[in-house]
């Protein structure tokens, strides 16, 4: 098993039990899809295409959003992260919060996660649903992919990329990779 699989797992291990007892004030992964497939390629954001990537996801906690946890490298520009409400099963054009990071900002560490702090003062209730959408408009990263299936079953992944028309494309439609890799932290009011 990869070792920075494991190392991961026991990072996430460790920040859910407090889940048994949480307690005001405490930072919590509320929800994960923790698994990266190394030994494939991965997918790119922004680049000549100006793929747009988005994984919908369904809050289990009420919280206040603090960050995300995501599988990322840059080669320039700026890596976009949003919090997007969501248009029917899709994600919609309400961002609720916005982070652009310098492509020189994102460390290139393989397929370790990174955490990005979102700011703000964004609260989540148990079973409310949102994206986390990636883009790059005027470079290119790239985020590690998922194993084949359906690994988080609270939502899925989308892409939007030219030549395509403009609009959401599920991951379900051209590939048996379902979701994006990813985790949301939040803080238990």
């Amino acid at each position: 098993m990869n070792k920075f699989f494991l190392f991961f797992c026991s990072l996430c291990f460790l920040l859910i039990i407090p889940l048994t007892t949480a307690q005001a004030g405490t930072v919590v992964i509320d929800q994960t899809q923790p698994i990266v497939d190394d030994a494939v390629g991965g997918l790119a954001i922004g680049g000549a295409s100006e793929q747009i990537l988005a994984q919908t996801v369904t809050a289990g906690l009420d919280g206040i959003l603090q960050g995300v946890f995501l599988p990322v490298a840059c080669q320039s520009g700026k890596l976009v992260i949003e919090i997007v409400a969501l248009n029917g099963d899709e994600p919609g054009n309400v961002v609720l919060r916005r982070k652009q990071i310098p492509a020189s900002r994102v460390a290139n560490i393989g397929p370790l996660f990174q955490y990005f702090k979102m700011g703000g003062h964004l609260t989540l209730a148990t079973g409310d649903r949102f994206a986390i959408v990636l883009s790059n408009p005027l470079g290119s990263c790239g985020i590690f992919r998922s194993p084949e299936g359906d690994f988080y079953t609270g939502g899925e992944g989308f892409f939007d990329a030219r030549p395509n028309a403009p609009g959401w494309v599920p991951f379900s439609e051209t590939e048996t990779r379902l979701d994006l890799p990813f985790s949301v932290l939040v803080k238990i009011p």
